[in-house]
Order: C-alpha cells, then sequence, then structure tokens
C-alpha cells in the first residue's frame, strides 16, 4: 500500500511538473495587448451615405498573442516569418454615429457590438525593435440595437442580433522596452449579417487604432528565416465539396419598401444544396491556385416568380439550377486556411432582382479547417456580388491527392 502510495505521488509529481513546463514555454510565447481606436462610417452605397446624419465610431479591444520562437516554430512559421496568432474581445462604440432618413423627427442607432475574433499578424519587416506588418481578422459579434420595424427602423446597416466580423489592417510597432511594445494600425472593420437577414447593408468602418502590448518574458525576438521550398509537397489536387447555402431573398427586403409597416420581423433563412469540384495546384507550402465549377440548387426560385408575378415584371426566365466557374486561390497555415474565389455565371435565371442585384459575376471569401489525420475539411465561405453578402456557405470537403 505505502510503495502504491509513493508511486501515485511521484506520478502526480512528474504531471505537475510537465504541465509547469508546457505551462512555462507557452507562457513564454504569449503577449497580452489593450488597445483604442478612432474612426468613422463609411457607407456602401449612396442610400447608406444619406443615412448618416452623424458620424463617429470607437472600439476597445484585449488580447492575447502566440508567437512561436525557434524552438516551437513550425515550416509553416518559417515561412510565415514566426506570424502572431491574436484571440481577443472587442467593443464597438457606434454611439456616437446616428442615422435616419430625410424629414424624419427622430433617430435610429446602431449601438454597441460585442465581438469575439481570432487574428493572423504576419510582420513583413522586423529589426528586433521595429516591426512592421498586415492582420487579418474574422470573428462573430452581437449588436445591442440591431434593425426594428418598431423602434429603430432606419438602422440598415446591421440587421439582425448576431453578425459576422471582419477586419484587415496595416501595422507598425517599436519594442521600446524589453517587456513592452507600442503599436499603431490603421485599418477596415466590417461587421455584417452575411445575408443570414436583413436588411444587410453592413458596418463598415475606417480608423487608427493605437495599443500597448506586454511580454511577461523577455525571450529572443523571432527573426524571420526562409523555408527551404524543395521539401514543399508540391503538385495537383482535387478539392471536392458538398454543403448548404443559407440566405435571404433581398426581393422579399424590396417588396416591403413602399409599406413599412407591412415588413416582416423575421425574414425567412432558405438554405440551398451547393457544390463544387476544383483542380487545385500547390506550388508552395502555403500557397495553392485553380480554377473549380460550382453548381447551387435554388429551390427559392419559384418564390422569385412569385414575386415579379405580384409586381407585374413580365420577361425573366425562373430556374432553381445554378452553374458558375470561378478562379480559387488558397493560403495555408498548419491546418487552417484562408480561400478566396472570383467567379463568372455560367447559368443563373432568378428574376429580376436575381440579374438586377447578382450582376454576371461572383466572389467567395471564408475559411476552412483540415482535419488532422484525415483528407476532410469543414469550411464556411461567404458568397457575394461586387463586395455585396448573398449567402453564407457550410461545406464539408475531400481532398484528393
Amino acid at each position: 500500500m505505502r510503495k502504491q502510495i509513493i508511486i501515485l505521488l511521484l506520478s502526480l509529481t512528474a504531471l505537475m511538473s510537465v504541465q509547469s513546463a508546457i505551462a512555462q514555454n507557452i507562457t513564454g510565447n504569449l503577449s497580452y495587448g489593450a488597445g483604442y481606436e478612432y474612426g468613422k462610417l463609411i457607407p456602401g452605397d449612396k442610400f447608406g451615405k444619406d443615412l448618416i446624419r452623424t458620424n463617429g465610431f470607437r472600439s476597445y479591444n484585449l488580447s492575447v498573442t502566440y508567437r512561436a520562437d525557434s524552438l516551437t516554430a513550425t515550416p509553416y512559421d518559417l515561412t510565415f516569418g514566426h506570424p502572431g496568432l491574436e484571440t481577443g474581445i472587442i467593443l464597438a462604440d457606434y454611439t456616437g454615429s446616428s442615422l435616419g432618413r430625410p424629414n424624419r423627427d427622430y433617430t435610429s442607432r446602431i449601438g454597441y457590438i460585442i465581438g469575439l475574433y481570432g487574428k493572423f499578424n504576419r510582420d513583413l519587416l522586423n529589426t528586433g525593435v521595429f516591426r512592421l506588418g498586415y492582420s487579418i481578422s474574422n470573428g462573430i459579434g452581437y449588436c445591442t440595437r440591431p434593425y426594428s420595424v418598431t423602434t429603430n427602423i432606419d438602422n440598415e446597416f446591421i440587421g439582425s442580433p448576431f453578425s459576422i466580423y471582419f477586419s484587415t489592417g496595416l501595422y507598425a510597432a517599436c519594442r521600446f522596452h524589453p517587456n513592452f511594445e507600442i503599436m499603431a494600425e490603421a485599418g477596415l472593420r466590417h461587421f455584417s449579417n452575411s445575408a443570414l437577414g436583413r436588411p444587410n447593408k453592413g458596418a463598415n468602418t475606417v480608423g487608427i487604432t493605437v495599443g500597448l502590448k506586454y511580454y511577461p518574458e523577455a525571450l529572443e525576438i523571432p527573426s524571420y528565416r526562409p523555408y527551404h521550398r524543395t521539401t514543399v509537397p508540391e503538385g495537383f489536387w482535387f478539392d471536392i465539396s458538398a454543403g448548404c447555402n443559407l440566405h435571404t431573398m433581398i426581393e422579399t427586403w424590396y417588396l416591403h419598401q413602399f409599406n413599412p409597416t407591412g415588413v416582416p420581423a423575421r425574414f425567412p433563412v432558405r438554405p440551398s444544396f451547393a457544390s463544387s469540384l476544383a483542380a487545385m495546384y500547390r506550388y508552395h507550402l502555403k500557397f495553392s491556385s485553380g480554377i473549380s465549377l460550382d453548381y447551387m440548387y435554388a429551390g427559392y426560385y419559384a418564390e422569385a416568380s412569385r414575386i415579379d408575378s405580384d409586381k407585374g415584371v413580365t420577361g425573366y426566365s425562373y430556374n432553381p439550377h445554378v452553374l458558375g466557374v470561378s478562379l480559387r486561390h488558397e493560403v495555408r497555415y498548419r491546418n487552417v486556411a484562408l480561400n478566396v474565389g472570383l467567379g463568372w455565371y455560367l447559368r443563373r435565371r432568378l428574376g429580376q432582382m436575381g440579374e438586377t442585384m447578382a450582376k454576371p459575376y461572383y466572389e467567395t471569401i471564408g475559411l476552412r479547417y483540415y482535419i488532422p489525420s484525415t483528407p476532410l475539411y469543414l469550411s464556411y465561405n461567404v458568397h457575394a456580388h461586387l463586395l455585396r453578402a448573398d449567402a453564407m456557405q457550410f461545406n464539408i470537403g475531400y481532398c484528393l491527392r
């Protein structure tokens, strides 16, 4: 019994020692930051510009950043120059902006948006004291004052409580002390529901952020070391995916604009099957490019036909089968990849608004996660027309090599 107790105590001591070592190793690669931003709302169209009466935006954020050192760096860290992987919380303050149509004696507001995000920071220049680089963020947000037909009718920027968050920026940083760094970043922020609700203009802002970063341990400062390309698994591969597009019809939104009292409290989300087959070529550890054939079954085509008929619109055809071809590009870091596409419709027959709003081309942007030790991945993409979101797409994919 005494022997078993001794073995148990030694095992617990060893486990605690390992956990302590891991914690110390992680702590050495972590930094903590806080930032303040001042900026302005930027409308996406003339009607959005006319809605803005006063314009002011602020945001506050707290974050923690992981950055690999020479002992923990993977080939992806080396080829990206030891990027910073940041996660944090942001409070976007739109109370300085008021919204309203002309000749109305009341105003609407966006209020606050509380967001959780992940961020990729990559240095383009790093001298050990000064850093210059770019950042890309993605996350979710919750709005305190979304659109409401009864209480907040002129907030057409944020149409539902939950939003998708995206930002990008250019930053400069100075390590003025082994444990402290001051930063400044100019960038664009975007909150919208990605057509999962109406209205959906999106709250776009540009601004300048200043912040302070704290490094608990003044360890080595990683420097850029290029990755030897001969070990990159180059070659062709096929990307097969299938999933669901979630979409609210813009036809329904415009149908009620001349009768605000008839606007529904919620717009129905209409699912559609979507799939794609892409031929890709990986020419760098982090880069793949190719061409894709994209298909969607738009089950809401009959509703588009009914709306046009009720309005007396004629001369358009309606068919659920949508086909397009797109150029694809992927930027990969470890098991996560950013995917973008630019496509052209080969067939799309969804009535008046389908042709007026969609144009003949489309864009996609999103993230995917490659499941380790499998050829599978999970992804989501925003499907847009001239940067105007049309649907949110969720897929499961298979990589055939």
